[in-house]
């Protein structure tokens, strides 16, 4: 019991800026040290011995006290839960091992601190405020443990590596002479031990926190002049009851039925399917549109539950941890981190026989396409799309565009910032999106005065994939606070 309470106890804001900050990339290099001597994180000491599940022998001296304060503290529910409360969520799996007292009070709370939070380390930044040091910042504790942690990770951020001593806070009890690869600060810090963050590789990046955030300063909008500092950016969604991510990771066209139909037909036997997310590597070769044409496979299994979908194409994806061993040894031996993925698929669902939705969770998806290209054109698609969708108490927003949309990003995101002020947005731009639209929008010739489109060959790609537009995908949980948008 004692051991277990001993070992728990400048400005940057890249709005559409012109200003051009290629001149830190001197210094950026001299963070992303020499990669010979990358070394993998370990886990704490009280984190390994949970995974092991071994008892671990601590030399720290228990704090002398009272022994009628200790039997309150470690009996008395309302206290203890208060106390653990505080704690972040590898804390709070360790607490559980204490007595049938404290397994109850991380059970509650694992129901009531249900909020996302978002991270980001951005050595440009650093750089700029004159640190030079690789920051990890979160805009609050993780409390309880992830869902899905969904990262987005540019170029540089992807298999860049900094010196232990100038990363803060410290990875190692004490600071190691080596170096360590960004992409493993994020796993050890937000995932391990958990095997639970999807991770995105793109050129461009979106990271736009909420304003009352710590990280609110790190905010960018697609970094078109910072794309050569590293930059890792997410969303930690924690876990949810009823709830369910799983990663689909097709590595071969000729494994579509066993990768995907045969995993579909069997998940949604038991599960609704409440949205999907797609990333389509550039591995992924796409003769034709028709080749992406069997994500309608969703539709054809609950034919009568409408979803959300959105997705783009991208560098890369790693969503396992053995992929964070396997970047450490390619950036040790100087080489490229190239995952097998052609591409990867994020499903969330919901049991079917759940007690009735009870945390409201819900998907929404809708694009903003290529022929709405001046301000009220995409004012009025997110309008539209706002007073469909119900504020919840708990929300994230994922944007997925086409980097050739240029200066239209920053008025996407402030068009969704202003419908949805309380809802953090972070994603990427590719060359290629997906998306449906989630509540379903009428058909151009049922609106008044529309003109009626002729397609040459209306197949059933039409809907799935795009170009030069943008996909929101809007994840919703908690308390319902108003049942739609301003109208």
């Amino acid at each position: 019991m004692d051991s277990v309470l001993a070992e728990t106890s400048l400005n940057v804001m890249y709005f559409g800026e012109d200003e051009d900050v290629n001149e830190n990339e001197e210094e950026a290099d001299s963070v992303i040290v020499d990669t010979e001597k990358c070394a993998k994180l370990n886990y704490n000491k009280n984190i390994a011995a949970f995974i092991e599940k071994r008892e671990m022998m601590s030399n720290i001296k228990p704090l002398e006290c009272s022994n009628i304060l200790i039997e309150n503290i470690t009996s008395n529910y309302i206290i203890v839960k208060q106390i653990i409360s505080n704690l972040s969520w590898q804390d709070k799996a360790m607490c559980k091992l204490v007595c049938s007292n404290w397994y109850s009070a991380v059970q509650t709370l694992q129901k009531e601190q249900i909020s996302p939070e978002d991270f980001v380390i951005d050595l440009c930044y650093s750089l700029r405020s004159g640190g030079g040091k690789g920051w990890f910042k979160k805009s609050g504790i993780f409390y309880t443990e992830p869902l899905v942690i969904l990262t987005f990770a540019n170029t540089a951020g992807f298999c860049a590596v900094s010196k232990c001593k100038v990363i803060q806070p410290r990875p190692c009890e004490q600071h190691c002479e080596k170096e360590h690869c960004l992409m493993d600060l994020i796993n050890f810090h937000v995932n391990a031990p958990k095997n639970c963050m999807m991770t995105v590789k793109a050129n461009y990046l979106v990271y736009r926190p909420l304003a009352h955030s710590n990280t609110y300063g790190h905010s960018i909008t697609h970094y078109k002049y910072t794309w050569t500092n590293p930059f890792i950016a997410g969303i930690f969604i924690p876990k949810i009851p009823d709830v369910s991510f799983q990663v689909l990771n097709i590595r071969s066209q000729n494994s579509l039925q066993q990768e995907f139909y045969d995993v579909v037909d069997k998940l949604s036997k038991d599960h609704i399917i409440k949205g999907v997310l797609v990333y389509v590597t550039e591995k992924y070769l796409l003769n034709s549109v028709e080749d992406i044409v069997f994500l309608n496979y969703f539709k054809d299994v609950q034919p009568n539950v409408p979803y959300a979908l959105g997705g783009c194409i991208v560098e890369d994806t790693m969503s396992e941890n053995s992929d964070i061993n396997l970047l450490v040894d390619s950036v040790n031996e100087g080489a490229d981190f190239i995952s097998e993925n052609l591409l990867s698929i994020g499903l969330f669902t919901i049991p079917k026989k759940s007690n009735n939705n009870e945390y409201n969770f819900e998907m929404y998806s809708f694009i903003i396409e290529s022929s709405d290209w001046d301000k009220p054109k995409i004012q009025e698609s997110v309008t539209e799309f706002s007073k469909k969708v119900p504020r919840f108490e708990h929300s994230i927003a994922l944007k997925l565009s086409c980097v050739g949309r240029d200066r239209k990003h920053v008025l996407e995101q402030d068009c969704f910032r202003a419908a949805f002020p309380n809802t953090p947005i972070v994603g990427c731009y590719g060359n290629g999106e997906l998306g449906i639209h989630h509540p379903a929008r009428p058909e151009p010739e049922a609106l008044p005065n529309a003109i009626k489109r002729h397609r040459r060959d209306p197949g059933p790609q039409f809907g799935i994939m795009y170009s030069y537009s943008t996909v929101f995908v809007y994840i919703g949980w908690g308390k319902i606070i108003s049942p739609q948008g301003p109208l």
